[in-house]
């Protein structure tokens, strides 16, 4: 799982350093991944991976074979969870709460790699993400095995950087990361809960997305110019809608999305295709019973449409290169 160009003394420091915090979590009919985060028995994982567990058992990598008895601290907006373990003097990660890992940033995932064994995924970061004033998030290039959420992400000094989380997006799957920052504060002001609180929280269950498909054709007798301004609208009510939608608010964001598609149905006459793909996205809408599901439908009929621009966008300024003159040196 290690790059060609990756310093192999690195990665092994890497891995020695956090190995002995790496947990498997037993539960029920599924497992999942943790890690221990404090010496006093305190372990990190996503909500989701936990989310309703009546019982949960934790195997550490010395063997220790232990049960979860209590919920230190949740987070459902961060999908975080911190439990306590029976025991004291484990073995813990280096936390770092001000780490801040920026674009192109090597970062290393260690995650079970079945049989006992241990992997370590090297990765870049793709891009940091800004949800809006509560949740910054970064976004790798690595795709992470969905049972391997909960894992402990870190640089390569070995510092702790965030949880490795499997979520999606345009229904596909993306490893992101829930940085340190929003960790450590959990771990500074622990509580005391019993395990049936994870009875109250909905395991997470991932949208099915319907983004739909379309061809170049769509766009045929577009003028460069009006396509690119109905992408932008698009982005634009994106950008605005879902912070909005992440703060528990559906409705402004299907509302906000609802307008932009009715704004462009009265002002870009001059592009029927995109018209068609927002009335359909439109009438999607009357079928369903409620905001959350119609911001849902909105997003499709927009990111679909984004989707088919940036084929036609590239597909035009490529015909325009085989189009230019060419000039020879004599």
């Amino acid at each position: 799982m290690l790059t060609a160009d990756t310093d192999v003394s690195t990665a092994r420091a890497v891995a020695a350093r956090a190995a002995p915090s790496l947990a498997i979590l037993e539960m029920p009919g599924r497992q999942g991944v943790g890690f221990v985060a404090s010496p006093h028995g305190f372990l990190v994982t996503n909500l989701h991976v936990v989310a309703g567990a009546e019982e949960i058992h934790v195997l550490l990598a010395d063997e220790q074979f232990l049960e979860v008895e209590e919920v230190v601290a949740l987070d459902e907006k961060r999908d975080l969870a911190v439990l306590q373990l029976p025991t004291h003097g484990l073995e813990a990660l280096r936390l770092d709460g001000a780490a801040h890992p920026g674009e192109g940033d090597v970062l290393f995932i260690l995650l079970p790699a079945g049989g006992g064994m241990l992997g370590l995924m090297e990765t870049r970061v793709h891009a940091v993400q800004v949800l809006d004033e509560s949740l910054t998030f970064l976004e790798l290039e690595a795709a992470l095995p969905e049972d391997a959420s909960g894992s402990p992400v870190l640089d390569a000094s070995g510092a702790f950087v965030g949880v490795a989380t499997c979520a999606f997006a345009d229904g596909r799957p993306v490893t992101i990361v829930i940085p340190s920052r929003y960790v450590v504060p959990l771990l500074e002001q622990p509580g005391s809960r019993p395990l049936s609180a994870l009875m109250l929280v909905r395991p997470a269950a991932s949208r099915e997305r319907q983004v739909p498909t379309h061809p170049i054709s769509l766009l045929e007798g577009c003028a460069t110019d009006g396509v690119e301004e109905i992408a932008l609208a698009i982005m634009q009510a994106i950008q605005l809608g879902a912070p909005a939608y992440n703060r528990g608010d559906p409705e402004t964001c299907y509302r906000l999305y609802e307008r932009t598609a009715e704004q462009l149905l009265q002002e870009r006459t001059d592009c029927p295709g995109a018209q068609a793909a927002l009335r359909e996205g439109l009438q999607r809408c009357t079928r369903l019973d409620d905001a959350d599901s119609c911001a849902w439908a909105l997003r499709d009929t927009f990111d679909g449409l984004l989707h088919v621009i940036d084929r036609w966008l590239q597909a035009q300024a490529a015909f325009a290169r085989m189009s230019a003159p060419k000039s020879y040196l004599q």
